[in-house]
């Protein structure tokens, strides 16, 4: 057998890992509903729906209450935009919809910006196959939180998608450098892009900032091509990030919370806290995925002409870029953040661990020369790193799982919800709920708490001494006069 057909086969059979273990979560997405800020932020919009059933009313009211909540709460214009238009406000059977749009966009955008960034590092075109397969398959079936990634609109579509739109723009960046000719269409994406970014999330956007820095001053240091243009449009999403920033709803949600830290005190808890979150994520899977890629890492860094001399500095780079995610939070709430923010530390990690494991075998391919593995070494590695990754499978448990296994990944927790008719329960439950709230002739109901919930699907807030109180918002979604909760009376 020769290297190009392992290679192919290797890549296949990563693709269909991929594929295979993404599924159950398209799938699950068919029994999900919209849940918590999903009905207060769409809620204008869902009465323009329901009053006039009209596609301009509903992106005019969705537009005036971005605007309100700019200028009452917070200042990411982006995520709050497509908030208000959340697919469940049309029908709650099409949430899907928004959870099929967020896993999708994350799957073609990074493996876009993966394909297209080590391609130009110079890994074989099979091999780039492989690293975006695995990378994927990594993050989606070790997210921190699916269920905030994925199955929560408007967790979802305000970081996790706003990562995806990071991929996308790094991608596109990549493109526009090498592209031939004016390169207008490239121009033209970057900056929509610029605009969108500048308005996503606090972290997202100064990570985006930061690693636009470093590509300026990269950039201006070799006197690359189109290095003015990459400055106008870093200027654009500064721009945006600034309009962002002194949006005077961020001035009345800090007064609601209270909480000001110093620039000092922020910034080493950005380093203590990402430092933290970096360790965690240093399990078995990814140093398993790492080991397989290892060799291809290494043919691609000795074709490149980088000298690689630098390995310390470029470790330190990379560290700080990463810990800048953790400064907005930390600054504004005492907090890393809830699941959805810290999703987006583990995908820039994946992203940013794999690119250095690829500086490490340059500098491992400067210093020393092997030769190419044979079949039967390439194989034998492949096995080790499979064995690695069962065995950190076997030995992963997030927060509130009660055992260690390969049913707490992403995939298997969601096909064995959907087997064992979990799914389905918490669908027809969700439906009741949804029948007695869209009665209009019932201003006030009585709403049971749920029997089942699958595990990558949001948690009920229907309930008793609940975390948050989320009545307020579905009588304003739905227009009743009270809801009421079965069994409060007994709690109290």
């Amino acid at each position: 057998m020769t290297v190009k057909k392992a290679q192919r086969i290797v890549a296949a059979l990563c693709v269909l890992a991929l594929v295979l273990s993404t599924l159950p979560l398209y799938a699950i997405a068919f029994f999900n509903h919209p849940y918590y800020d999903d009905y207060g932020f769409s809620a204008p919009v869902h009465r323009a729906w329901k009053e006039t059933g009209d596609w301009r009313a509903v992106l005019s009211s969705a537009w005036q209450s971005s605007a309100h909540t700019y200028q009452t709460w917070q200042g990411t214009y982006t995520g709050t935009l497509l908030s208000n238009l959340q697919p469940g406000l049309f029908s709650e059977r099409l949430y899907w919809v928004g959870n099929w749009f967020l896993l999708t966009a994350l799957l073609v955008c990074m493996a876009f910006f993966l394909h297209t960034a080590f391609a130009c590092l110079y890994v074989e075109r099979w091999a780039c196959v492989s690293l975006s397969s695995l990378a994927l398959l990594l993050m989606i079936q070790f997210m921190p939180d699916v269920g905030e990634a994925f199955f929560w609109f408007n967790g979802g579509v305000g970081n996790t998608f706003v990562y995806s739109l990071l991929a996308l723009a790094a991608a596109a960046c990549i493109r526009l450098y090498h592209s031939r000719g004016k390169a207008v269409g490239w121009t033209l994406v970057l900056a929509l892009l610029a605009v969108a970014l500048g308005g996503g999330s606090y972290g997202g956007g100064l990570f985006a900032l930061c690693v636009g820095a470093v590509g300026l001053v990269w950039l201006f240091g070799r006197r690359g091509a189109r290095r003015w243009r990459f400055a106008w449009l870093y200027v654009l999403l500064a721009g945006c990030f600034a309009c962002s920033m002194i949006a005077p709803g961020n001035v009345v949600r800090a007064s609601y919370i209270q909480y000001h830290s110093s620039f000092i005190k922020t910034v080493l808890q950005s380093f203590y806290f990402g430092i933290a979150q970096a360790g965690g994520y240093l399990r078995l899977p990814l140093i398993a995925v790492t080991l397989v890629l290892l060799p291809a890492l290494y043919r691609a860094a000795r074709k490149s002409p980088f000298s690689f001399g630098h390995p310390w500095l470029v470790l330190g780079l990379g560290l700080c870029l990463y810990c800048t995610q953790f400064a907005p939070p930390l600054y504004s709430i005492a907090s890393i953040g809830d699941g959805r923010i810290v999703n987006t530390y583990f995908i820039s990690f994946v992203v940013l661990w794999l690119f250095y494991a690829y500086y490490l075998a340059g500098v491992a391919a400067r210093r020393v020369s092997l030769p190419q593995l044979k079949p039967r070494q390439t194989g034998a590695l492949l096995l080790l790193g499979l064995c690695l990754f069962g065995t950190g499978c076997l030995a992963f448990r997030r927060a509130g799982d009660v055992l260690y296994g390969v049913q707490n990944l992403s995939g298997p927790s969601a096909l064995i919800s959907i087997v064992t008719g979990e799914a389905a329960q918490y669908d027809r439950e969700m439906s009741a709920r949804e029948a007695l709230l869209n009665d209009e002739t019932q201003p006030v109901v009585t709403l049971e708490p749920l029997s089942a919930v699958p595990r990558v699907l949001m948690e009920d807030l229907i309930t008793p001494n609940a975390v948050y109180d989320v009545r307020e918002s579905l009588c304003l979604y739905y227009g009743k006069q009270e809801i009421r909760i079965a069994g409060e009376e007994a709690e109290k």
